[in-house]
């Protein structure tokens, strides 16, 4: 059994998210509001320089398109309703490598989190393969890490901060949700395997 090895660049980051993610976070507010806990499915869909998209999202945000390396789509949808998309729970992110550091970098996302409009964030990758997103709004800044612990699992903590200080953090957990042709084989190997003959042994 190989052991995993965690992605050291946003490209291969990306790729390894590809896939239906069931999220289950807590959100803490530090102000007069309730926390929150629900869970979600996100959705990441990676594209590469070559998509379409990576000119308008650039163009918003007057960054040269030949700097770009791809990205990739988000979709956040309930977890009981399968396939709904809402655009309102959708957002695009491109992917600018820093030059001759791969582990560091910018993203250009055509929505931002907590304020509604395309932002660039800088990322970088720590040794251990822990990705820190810090995003600075006009009243706020935003701060992520994002990990994986396998392949099957992800995790992420966040928080906002403003002028007076930390106003929000999120804690995540994300498991990975098998596709239906994952579903179909593990369904074809069990029926396999309880039509398989039974070996009689003797004592």
């Amino acid at each position: 059994m190989t052991s995993f090895v965690p992605p050291m660049t946003m490209a291969d980051f990306l790729q390894a998210s590809r896939g239906t993610w069931l999220n289950r976070r807590s959100i803490h507010h530090l102000d007069h509001q309730d926390d929150e806990a629900a869970d979600s499915n996100l959705v990441i869909e990676p594209f590469d320089a070559s998509d379409p998209v990576v000119q308008r999202v650039c163009d918003e945000l007057q960054v040269a398109t030949d700097r770009a390396a791809g990205g990739g789509r988000f979709w956040w949808e309930s977890n009981l309703k399968k396939a709904v998309r809402n655009d309102d729970y959708a957002a695009v992110i491109v992917d600018v490598p820093e030059q001759g550091n791969l582990r560091k970098g910018f993203l250009l996302r055509d929505v931002g989190y907590v304020e509604k409009k395309s932002v660039v964030s800088t990322y970088t990758f720590a040794d251990d393969g822990v990705l820190t997103i810090t995003t600075r709004y006009d009243t706020n800044v935003g701060t992520e890490r994002c990990w994986f612990v396998t392949d099957q699992v992800r995790m992420r903590v966040s928080s906002v901060q403003c002028l007076d200080g930390v106003s929000m953090t999120t804690y995540c957990t994300e498991l990975r949700c098998p596709s239906d042709d994952d579903i179909k084989a593990m369904a074809d190997k069990a029926r396999q395997v309880a039509d398989s003959p039974v070996l009689e042994t003797t004592h």
